[in-house]
Protein backbone atom coordinates (compact mmCIF):
# COMPACT_ATOMS: atom_id res chain seq x y z
CA UNK A 1 0.00 0.00 0.00
CA UNK A 2 3.06 1.99 0.56
CA UNK A 3 4.57 1.95 -2.54
CA UNK A 4 0.99 2.08 -4.57
CA UNK A 5 0.84 6.17 -2.98
CA UNK A 6 4.38 6.64 -3.45
CA UNK A 7 3.62 5.80 -6.73
CA UNK A 8 0.99 8.06 -7.32
CA UNK A 9 3.11 10.73 -5.72
CA UNK A 10 5.35 10.79 -8.26
CA UNK A 11 2.86 10.90 -11.05
CA UNK A 12 1.23 13.67 -9.59
CA UNK A 13 4.32 15.62 -9.36
CA UNK A 14 5.51 14.60 -12.67
CA UNK A 15 2.41 16.19 -14.21
CA UNK A 16 2.31 19.61 -11.87
CA UNK A 17 5.85 19.75 -12.95
CA UNK A 18 4.46 19.92 -16.59
CA UNK A 19 1.58 21.66 -15.73
CA UNK A 20 2.93 25.37 -17.27
CA UNK A 21 3.60 23.85 -20.54
CA UNK A 22 0.50 21.85 -20.71
CA UNK A 23 -1.16 24.62 -19.79
CA UNK A 24 -0.12 26.50 -22.48
CA UNK A 25 -0.55 24.33 -25.15
CA UNK A 26 -3.87 23.85 -24.62
CA UNK A 27 -4.58 27.31 -24.42
CA UNK A 28 -3.04 28.31 -27.63
CA UNK A 29 -4.51 25.01 -29.48
CA UNK A 30 -7.75 25.83 -28.03
CA UNK A 31 -8.20 29.25 -27.23
CA UNK A 32 -12.02 30.01 -27.32
CA UNK A 33 -12.95 26.74 -25.45
CA UNK A 34 -13.89 27.79 -22.48
CA UNK A 35 -16.13 25.01 -21.04
CA UNK A 36 -14.60 21.23 -20.57
CA UNK A 37 -12.29 19.80 -22.17
CA UNK A 38 -11.56 20.18 -25.77
CA UNK A 39 -9.01 17.19 -25.72
CA UNK A 40 -7.07 14.35 -23.82
CA UNK A 41 -3.57 12.23 -24.04
CA UNK A 42 -2.63 9.25 -22.62
CA UNK A 43 0.65 8.92 -20.89
CA UNK A 44 2.76 6.33 -20.34
CA UNK A 45 4.73 5.96 -17.21
CA UNK A 46 7.64 4.09 -16.83
CA UNK A 47 8.65 3.73 -12.87
CA UNK A 48 11.15 1.27 -11.54
CA UNK A 49 11.12 -0.24 -8.26
CA UNK A 50 14.37 -0.59 -6.64
CA UNK A 51 15.07 -3.60 -3.72
CA UNK A 52 14.01 -0.84 -1.22
CA UNK A 53 10.19 -0.29 -3.44
CA UNK A 54 11.62 3.20 -4.00
CA UNK A 55 10.16 4.05 -6.96
CA UNK A 56 12.27 5.76 -10.01
CA UNK A 57 10.79 7.83 -12.73
CA UNK A 58 12.48 6.71 -15.81
CA UNK A 59 10.45 8.16 -18.61
CA UNK A 60 6.80 9.52 -19.62
CA UNK A 61 5.95 8.66 -22.96
CA UNK A 62 3.45 10.90 -24.64
CA UNK A 63 2.71 8.21 -26.99
CA UNK A 64 2.88 4.96 -25.09
CA UNK A 65 2.71 1.84 -28.09
CA UNK A 66 -0.80 0.31 -28.44
CA UNK A 67 1.45 -2.51 -30.41
CA UNK A 68 0.10 -6.14 -28.46
CA UNK A 69 2.45 -9.03 -28.83
CA UNK A 70 1.29 -11.38 -26.48
CA UNK A 71 -2.55 -12.16 -24.89
CA UNK A 72 -2.29 -10.08 -22.01
CA UNK A 73 -0.88 -7.33 -23.69
CA UNK A 74 -3.43 -7.47 -25.76
CA UNK A 75 -6.08 -7.89 -23.33
CA UNK A 76 -4.43 -4.83 -20.92
CA UNK A 77 -4.49 -2.47 -23.86
CA UNK A 78 -7.76 -3.53 -25.41
CA UNK A 79 -9.01 -2.95 -21.86
CA UNK A 80 -7.51 0.20 -21.75
CA UNK A 81 -8.75 2.14 -25.21
CA UNK A 82 -12.14 1.20 -23.84
CA UNK A 83 -11.96 2.76 -20.74
CA UNK A 84 -10.53 5.61 -22.26
CA UNK A 85 -13.54 6.05 -24.75
CA UNK A 86 -16.10 5.56 -22.13
CA UNK A 87 -13.91 8.21 -19.79
CA UNK A 88 -13.67 10.89 -21.91
CA UNK A 89 -18.06 10.75 -22.65
CA UNK A 90 -17.97 11.17 -26.56
CA UNK A 91 -21.55 12.53 -26.40
CA UNK A 92 -21.26 15.40 -23.89
CA UNK A 93 -19.86 17.42 -26.72
CA UNK A 94 -22.22 17.80 -29.77
CA UNK A 95 -20.74 19.16 -32.39
CA UNK A 96 -24.39 21.38 -32.62
CA UNK A 97 -23.65 22.93 -29.59
CA UNK A 98 -19.91 23.81 -29.83
CA UNK A 99 -20.33 25.08 -33.06
CA UNK A 100 -23.38 27.29 -31.46
CA UNK A 101 -21.23 28.72 -28.69
CA UNK A 102 -18.56 29.49 -31.18
CA UNK A 103 -20.80 31.54 -32.76
CA UNK A 104 -22.34 33.65 -29.82
CA UNK A 105 -18.43 34.40 -28.86
CA UNK A 106 -17.69 35.53 -32.61
CA UNK A 107 -20.74 37.96 -32.55
CA UNK A 108 -19.62 38.90 -28.54
CA UNK A 109 -16.36 39.93 -30.29
CA UNK A 110 -18.00 41.54 -32.97
CA UNK A 111 -19.99 43.58 -30.76
CA UNK A 112 -17.06 44.34 -28.67
CA UNK A 113 -18.69 43.27 -25.37
CA UNK A 114 -16.50 43.24 -22.84
CA UNK A 115 -16.70 39.65 -20.58
CA UNK A 116 -14.52 38.87 -18.03
CA UNK A 117 -13.18 35.14 -18.13
CA UNK A 118 -13.52 35.01 -13.98
CA UNK A 119 -16.45 36.64 -13.73
CA UNK A 120 -18.78 34.81 -11.25
CA UNK A 121 -21.54 33.93 -13.93
CA UNK A 122 -18.52 32.09 -15.94
CA UNK A 123 -16.66 30.84 -12.60
CA UNK A 124 -20.66 29.48 -11.68
CA UNK A 125 -20.92 27.50 -14.53
CA UNK A 126 -17.28 26.21 -14.87
CA UNK A 127 -17.90 24.87 -11.20
CA UNK A 128 -21.26 23.52 -12.36
CA UNK A 129 -19.72 21.71 -15.48
CA UNK A 130 -16.42 20.75 -12.94
CA UNK A 131 -19.15 18.95 -10.82
CA UNK A 132 -21.59 16.90 -13.40
CA UNK A 133 -17.87 15.61 -15.16
CA UNK A 134 -16.17 14.45 -11.72
CA UNK A 135 -20.03 12.56 -11.28
CA UNK A 136 -20.04 11.34 -14.68
CA UNK A 137 -16.24 10.60 -14.11
CA UNK A 138 -16.52 8.36 -10.88
CA UNK A 139 -19.62 5.86 -12.59
CA UNK A 140 -17.17 5.69 -16.07
CA UNK A 141 -13.52 4.79 -14.38
CA UNK A 142 -13.60 1.28 -15.20
CA UNK A 143 -9.92 0.42 -14.68
CA UNK A 144 -8.67 3.99 -13.74
CA UNK A 145 -8.36 5.57 -10.14
CA UNK A 146 -8.90 8.95 -9.64
CA UNK A 147 -5.43 10.07 -7.93
CA UNK A 148 -5.44 13.54 -7.92
CA UNK A 149 -7.60 15.93 -6.89
CA UNK A 150 -8.86 13.03 -4.23
CA UNK A 151 -9.22 12.95 -0.66
CA UNK A 152 -8.24 16.48 -0.06
CA UNK A 153 -4.61 16.21 -1.29
CA UNK A 154 -5.01 19.54 -3.07
CA UNK A 155 -3.70 21.17 -0.56
CA UNK A 156 -0.33 18.41 0.26
CA UNK A 157 0.42 19.50 -3.38
CA UNK A 158 -0.91 23.26 -3.97
CA UNK A 159 2.57 24.35 -2.85
CA UNK A 160 4.37 22.56 -6.22
CA UNK A 161 1.86 24.66 -8.42
CA UNK A 162 2.51 28.23 -7.10
CA UNK A 163 5.86 27.23 -7.91
CA UNK A 164 5.62 26.02 -10.90
CA UNK A 165 2.96 28.43 -12.51
CA UNK A 166 5.32 31.35 -13.69
CA UNK A 167 5.86 30.07 -17.94
CA UNK A 168 1.91 29.54 -17.95
CA UNK A 169 0.76 33.16 -15.89
CA UNK A 170 3.50 34.79 -17.73
CA UNK A 171 1.76 33.53 -21.37
CA UNK A 172 -1.65 34.64 -20.58
CA UNK A 173 -0.33 38.20 -18.92
CA UNK A 174 1.74 38.35 -22.49
CA UNK A 175 -1.36 37.27 -24.15
CA UNK A 176 -3.61 39.54 -22.34
CA UNK A 177 -0.94 42.88 -22.57
CA UNK A 178 -0.91 41.94 -26.35
CA UNK A 179 -4.51 42.12 -26.74
CA UNK A 180 -4.88 45.50 -24.56
CA UNK A 181 -1.98 47.09 -26.97
CA UNK A 182 -3.79 46.00 -30.21
CA UNK A 183 -6.97 47.05 -29.38
CA UNK A 184 -5.85 50.69 -27.91
CA UNK A 185 -3.78 51.21 -31.53
CA UNK A 186 -6.52 50.16 -33.32
CA UNK A 187 -9.26 52.49 -31.01
CA UNK A 188 -5.72 55.48 -31.75
CA UNK A 189 -6.07 54.78 -35.52
CA UNK A 190 -9.56 55.23 -35.90
CA UNK A 191 -9.54 58.47 -33.78
CA UNK A 192 -7.27 59.33 -36.38
CA UNK A 193 -8.99 58.40 -38.80
CA UNK A 194 -11.59 60.06 -37.96
CA UNK A 195 -9.98 63.31 -37.09
CA UNK A 196 -8.22 63.01 -40.74
CA UNK A 197 -12.23 63.07 -42.27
Amino acid sequence: MITRSVVKDVIIKTLISAHPVVCHNYRSSFPNHTRGSACFEILGFDILLDRKLKPWLMEVNRSPSFHTDSPLDKEVKEALIYDTLDLIDLFANDRKRCLEEEKQRARDRLLQKARSKDSSQERDIRLKYKAQFEKYEETHCGGYRRIYPRDGNEEKYQKYFNQNTSLCTQTIASRARADLARQLREQVEAKQKELER
